[in-house]
């Protein structure tokens, strides 16, 4: 593994690593992570967000079977062919598996966020409940997946937990003013840390208007 702890090499590193290692991961390794994870910048230092960490076998068994069925309803219709052997569909061959996976990794972390309306939306529309508001808990997220890199734990980033959110707030005990943002599988990877690929930035970004080239 290389131990290179650049923030810049870390963040070009930062592969979502879904095949892990059931050995345990420390809790002072995981209090240090979420300590410096919750330094990340949010609204007015509120920090309106919470952590549920699942280590208890039937917890993480019940996550994985729920995760798996989401995972089979959501892309259903997306099928990998068994001789495509591009990037792609090797991602998709992992993370069809993941589920199955799921109740052997160590650490499933749920990052909870305070449920407020967005500003989009007019108060005459706020019916029922609201979404938990992404905006100061997604920058303590990277931090996290950040943290785990440097730590040498591999980590991915899931919202599939959308599709049984109801039924895993109420087996966790996590109250109705708070929703799930992301659940991030922890441990230490079987596989390998490397580069991303990614497109060249210049392609993605442009000067003034869209279309505009930048950074010729």
């Amino acid at each position: 593994m290389n131990d290179n702890q650049d923030l810049f090499h870390i963040m070009t590193h930062l592969r979502p690593m879904r095949r892990l290692k059931p050995d345990p991961v420390p809790d002072e390794v995981l209090e240090e992570i979420l300590q410096a994870s919750s330094c990340a910048a949010n609204s007015m230092n509120t920090q309106p967000y919470r952590f549920v960490i699942l280590k208890d076998p039937e917890l993480r068994a019940f996550f994985g079977q729920r995760y798996q069925e989401a995972f089979e309803n959501a892309f259903r219709d997306l099928k990998v062919d068994p001789s495509d052997n591009s990037a792609f569909a090797r991602n998709m061959r992992t993370a069809a598996k993941f589920g199955l996976t799921m109740k052997d990794v160590p650490v499933i972390l749920l990052v909870c966020g305070i449920r407020d309306w967005p500003f989009a939306v007019p108060h005459d529309q706020r019916k029922g409940i609201a979404p938990p508001s992404p905006g100061s808990v997604y920058p303590c997220v990277q931090n996290i997946l950040l943290g785990c890199r440097a730590k040498g734990l591999g980590a991915s980033l899931t919202t599939l937990h959308q599709l049984f959110e109801a039924e895993l707030c109420e087996r966790c005990g996590i109250p109705d003013s708070y929703g799930v943002v992301a659940a991030i599988p922890i441990g230490y990877p079987k596989g390998n840390f490397g580069p991303v690929t990614r497109r060249p930035v210049k392609e993605l970004t442009f000067l003034d208007a869209w279309n505009h080239s930048c950074f010729e």
